[in-house]
């Protein structure tokens, strides 16, 4: 359980404190350490994620000055999680390229992303504050955002009514303004790349994939990037011409989803979804949400015409024509919950997975837990040291048993009528036996043999009834 934020000294004294109520000589090992991880959290010295982390064998949480406290989600280029500043105790948020993906051209793209950041600074823009190397791991630290992205704010709380859609989306255009003015093309624009505060804040994240018009490394040809659900067509065709026009298109597939509750084309394959963004219309937005403003419908229409120079040109054309449906102040979010899932054959959304508990990835020393038995819910259940034992019903009610009852399910006298019939034909079979004998022979099989033959027919029949008994029994249940 040692660790470089738990000391000897602390660990010592819970063990005192659990000596009280557990025997340490008969407690076993994996009960144990999750009793004593269990107390620290109970403390306040671990958090649940560290807890988790240190009973599956990993003992670092330190990146440079900065302690991790928990994982906070999964992008494009790599892991997030929520950590502290060791001197100011300032809370962040650290994104980690995983040693997995470690290659030069990953690590190549993640310093781009670290560069890239740190030339942009806008309130609508998840800022980058810190960056570095260590154990062998590049980390880039950003400002953490309290709240959810627009993904989850939809599932869990519903659509959103025109004003409240304006807001968001007037910020998410602002910042990506600031970008396109900076030679920065976002290239994933989607519901889960906006982080909406509960105050209504955005912040526009994970600029992994994004790609500057001045940087010929970022222009791969022939190399589609993006979630589908929101791509535009040219970007489709031809990932390497995206330009500005391609966020405009993305954002009005976010706008239809934040007021919809589904992206434009839900359902079927990548390559289907491709090809529907190639050369469909979606369904329009009053066929699903009658109440919609059918101005706000006309702009969301234009946001996504197939032919860029047919589109609405640029992101403060679209803050223009955002303004009818835009309120003085960002609109608080709802947290009602609703009834919702994730829209009907959407792609999953990778690039923000907080809502599932995945295993940590080794990023800063210990063991791989990827593939390992633990999954972060703690130790294994101990074996059962009581043999297992057969559950058969009877008449409604459970019971143990050490073995299958033939007899259950049926009334007493359906087997009791097994031994009787075996009995008559025994009788019957006897008499045949004579009068065969005394056909063939001349005479009958005398005293000895008459008993003997009956004791076979006997035996034969009565495993014959039992078989049967037992058949009937089981066909019951």
């Amino acid at each position: 359980m040692a660790s470089g934020i738990v000391s000897a000294e602390r660990i010592d004294a819970v063990e005192i404190e659990l000596q009280g109520t557990l025997d340490r000589g008969t407690t076993p090992v994996a009960a144990w350490d999750k009793a004593i991880a269990d107390r620290l959290v109970k403390q306040g010295v671990l958090t649940r994620f560290q807890a988790r982390e240190m009973l599956a064998g990993r003992r670092r949480f330190r990146l440079g000055q900065y302690t991790v406290l928990d994982e906070i989600g999964r992008g494009g280029m790599g892991q997030v999680f929520l950590a502290e500043h060791a001197l100011m105790g300032r809370t962040v948020a650290v994104k980690v390229l995983p040693r997995s993906r470690s290659t030069p051209e990953y690590e190549a793209a993640f310093r781009r992303e670290i560069r890239m950041l740190a030339s942009l600074d806008h309130e609508n823009l998840v800022r980058a504050l810190d960056a570095g190397y260590d154990a062998k791991v590049y980390y880039l630290v950003t400002e953490f955002v309290p709240g959810f992205d627009l993904r989850r704010q939809v599932h869990r709380y519903g659509p959103l009514d025109a004003p409240a859609a304006g807001a968001v989306m007037t910020q998410a255009a602002r910042g990506l303004a600031y970008a396109h003015d900076h030679g920065v093309v976002h290239r994933d624009v989607k519901p889960g790349n906006l982080l909406v505060t509960q105050d209504g804040r955005v912040k526009v994240l994970d600029l992994g994939l994004a790609g500057s018009e001045f940087d010929p490394e970022t222009q791969q040809a022939g190399r589609v990037v993006g979630t589908m659900d929101y791509m535009a067509p040219e970007q489709i065709r031809a990932p390497e011409s995206a330009g500005p026009a391609a966020d405009v298109y993305a954002l009005g597939c976010t706008l239809y989803f934040a007021l919809a509750g589904q992206p434009p084309f839900p359902g079927g394959s990548r390559k289907e979804k491709a090809q529907r963004h190639l050369g469909e219309q979606p369904v329009p937005l009053p066929q699903l949400v009658p109440s919609v403003d059918p101005g706000i419908a006309r702009l969301v229409e234009a946001m996504m015409r197939k032919d860029p120079a047919d589109r609405i040109a640029s992101a403060r054309e679209v803050i223009d024509r955002l303004r009818p449906w835009t309120p003085a102040t960002p609109v608080p979010m709802s947290r009602s919950p609703v009834t919702a899932g994730r829209a009907p054959g959407a792609e999953p959304d990778r690039g923000s997975s907080a809502e599932r508990r995945a295993p940590a990835l080794d990023l800063l020393g210990g063991r791989d837990r990827s593939g390992g038995r633990d999954n972060g819910s703690g130790p294994p259940p101990l074996p059962d040291a009581q043999p297992s034992r057969i559950v058969v019903r009877t008449r409604g009610r459970k019971r143990k048993t050490s073995g299958p009852d033939l007899t259950d399910g049926w009334p007493l006298w359906s087997v009791a009528t097994v031994p009787l019939a075996a009995g008559g034909s025994v009788w019957i079979l006897t008499l045949i036996v004579q009068v065969a004998a005394r056909d063939w022979f001349g005479q009958s099989l005398g005293p000895i043999a008459s008993p003997l033959l009956l004791g076979v027919g006997a035996g034969l029949l009565a495993a014959l009834g039992q078989a049967v008994a037992g058949l009937l029994a089981n066909s019951g249940r």
